[in-house]
C-alpha cells in the first residue's frame, strides 16, 4: 500500500504549530467563516467472508472543526478492527477548518489499510464535499463520486481583522505552498490548485465531474498512473505502468524496424482465459494480429505485440491508451486503459519508423450494437468465438463488418454498414 510521503506529514505540523504561535486568535477557514456543529462520525463493520475481508464503512457528516480529528480517532480506535483490509469514508461535509482537515487528511492517509473515499451514497442524495472538506477527501487511495453529489472549491480566506497586510501576504504564501504540495502528494494534478486559486473564497466552484476524473480528484479505483523512458536492451522504450484497485499493469512500447512494438504485462484474474488480444485508442479498442505470450506465471500475462501501422495516426493524438485480453467467448476481458498526460506517446511513436499504409486491415469494436442486412450468408456461421468471426471477415475481402450474437455463439458476416443500432447482448465489429 503507498501511502503519504512522511517528509510532508513533519512539513504540516511545523506549519500549524508557525500559525498557532504566530497568530493567536486565528482562524482559518476554507468554508464559510461560522458553523453551526462539529463533524459527526458513524462507523458500520461489513463482515462478508468468504467473499471478501471485513471492512470498515465510517459516514463523516457535517462541518470539519477543531477537535473532529480526535473524534475520528476515537470512532477508530473502538471499532472492531480484526482482518480490516478495506476502509471506506463517505463524506457530506460543507467544509470547515482547513488546519483541522489538513490534519485529518494525514490521519487518513496513515490508516493502514486500504482507504477508499466516496462523496454521497445510495441513501445520501445531494451530497456535497466542498471546501475544506476536499483535503480530508484527497487523503484516500481510491476516490468516487456518486451520481448526485458535488465536489466545490474555493481560495482559503483569513477570518482574522488582526492581521496586517504583510503578515497576512506571508502567511498567504506559506499555506498555498504547503496545499500544492498536499495536492502533488495525494497524486492529483497541479491544475485542480490552480482551479482552487481562482475562485473567491466568499464564491465556490462546484467542479463537473470529467474535470475532477482529468484532474485525478476523482480516481475511479485507480491509484497512480505514471510514463517514463527506459533503457531496453540498450534502447530507449516507453514504460506506461498503472496501480490500479484491480492490480498493477503495465504497457512498454518501443520501436522495431517495422514500426511499433509493444509488451502488456497484464494483471490476471482468476480463471483468465486467453482468445484476442487488443488495444485501446481512446474509446475504440482493436485486435492485433500479431501477437504472442511470451510469459503466464504468479498471476500476470506477458504478451508482446506488434501495433498495426493503420492504427499509428490515431495513437498520435490518443488521450487514452490501453491493453486487454479478451476470452475466446468474447465477452469477458481484462486489461488496462491509461490515461495520457505528458506528450510521451506520440513522442515515441514519432521517432520509430513508419510502414507504407497498405499492410492489413484491422477491426473496429462495437458493444451492445448490430448491423442489419447486407449478410454475406444465408444462415450465419453458428458456434465459434467472436475472434474467430472477426478472424473470418480479415480474411476475406468482401466481409467489411460482422454483428456476432454472444448468447448463441452465431457470427454473421456483412458485405457492408448500412445503419447500425443498439442491440443488448450482440458485439459488431467493422474493418477499419
Amino acid at each position: 500500500m503507498h501511502k503519504t510521503d512522511a517528509i510532508f506529514h513533519h512539513d504540516l505540523h511545523l506549519m500549524r504549530h508557525i500559525l498557532l504561535s504566530r497568530i493567536f486568535l486565528a482562524m482559518l477557514c476554507i468554508a464559510l467563516p461560522s458553523v453551526l456543529s462539529a463533524m459527526e462520525f458513524s462507523i458500520e463493520r461489513l463482515d462478508l467472508r468468504p467473499i471478501r475481508p471485513p471492512s470498515l464503512h465510517i459516514t463523516a457528516t457535517g462541518p470539519i472543526e477543531r477537535g473532529d480529528t480526535e473524534k475520528l480517532k476515537a470512532t477508530l480506535l473502538a471499532a472492531d478492527k480484526v482482518d480490516v483490509r478495506d476502509v471506506l469514508f463517505i463524506f457530506d461535509s460543507p467544509g470547515g477548518n482547513l488546519m483541522e482537515s489538513l490534519e485529518m487528511g494525514s490521519y487518513i492517509a496513515d490508516i493502514p489499510a486500504i482507504v477508499t473515499a466516496q462523496v454521497g451514497s445510495t441513501g445520501m442524495s445531494n451530497a456535497i464535499c466542498a471546501s475544506a472538506c476536499v483535503y480530508a477527501y484527497l487523503a484516500a487511495d481510491y476516490r468516487y463520486v456518486s451520481n448526485d453529489a458535488r465536489i466545490g472549491v474555493h481560495r482559503f480566506g483569513f477570518y482574522d481583522i488582526e492581521l496586517d497586510g504583510n503578515e497576512g501576504a506571508a502567511l498567504g504564501q506559506a499555506v498555498s505552498g504547503i496545499l500544492s504540495e498536499y495536492i502533488r502528494t495525494h497524486r492529483a494534478e497541479p491544475e485542480f490548485f490552480e482551479a482552487i486559486s481562482l475562485i473567491d473564497h466568499d464564491d465556490i466552484l462546484w467542479v463537473p465531474t470529467d474535470k475532477l476524473e482529468r484532474w485525478r480528484v476523482v480516481n475511479n479505483g485507480i491509484y497512480d498512473e505514471q510514463a517514463a523512458y527506459i533503457n531496453l536492451n540498450g534502447k530507449a522504450a516507453l514504460r506506461l505502468k498503472q496501480v490500479a484497485k484491480t492490480g498493477d499493469s503495465y504497457l512498454t512500447l518501443f520501436c522495431t524496424d517495422k514500426g511499433v512494438a509493444g509488451l502488456a504485462d497484464l494483471h490476471e484474474p482468476d480463471l483468465a482465459a486467453y482468445g484476442q488480444f487488443e488495444i485501446a485508442i481512446d474509446d475504440g479498442w482493436h485486435p492485433v494480429r500479431q501477437w504472442d505470450i511470451v510469459d503466464r506465471s504468479k498471476g500476470r500475462g506477458r504478451i508482446v505485440f506488434e501495433m498495426p501501422s493503420a492504427l499509428r495516426p490515431a495513437a498520435l493524438r490518443a488521450e487514452k491508451i490501453g491493453a486487454r485480453m479478451v476470452a475466446p467467448s468474447g465477452d469477458i476481458f481484462f486489461g488496462f486503459q491509461q490515461t495520457l498526460r505528458d506528450g510521451l506517446v506520440p513522442e515515441m511513436i514519432r521517432n520509430c519508423p513508419d510502414e507504407p499504409q497498405h499492410s492489413a486491415p484491422t477491426m473496429v469494436e462495437l458493444r451492445s450494437a448490430d448491423f442489419p442486412g447486407r449478410d454475406l450468408t444465408t444462415n450465419g456461421i453458428k458456434d465459434i468465438s467472436f475472434a474467430q468471426c472477426k478472424a473470418i471477415c480479415l480474411e476475406y475481402a468482401d466481409c467489411k463488418a460482422v454483428s456476432y450474437v454472444q448468447r448463441r455463439s452465431w457470427c454473421w458476416p456483412k458485405g457492408g454498414v448500412s445503419r447500425r443500432r443498439r442491440a443488448s447482448g450482440i458485439i459488431s465489429a467493422y474493418k477499419n
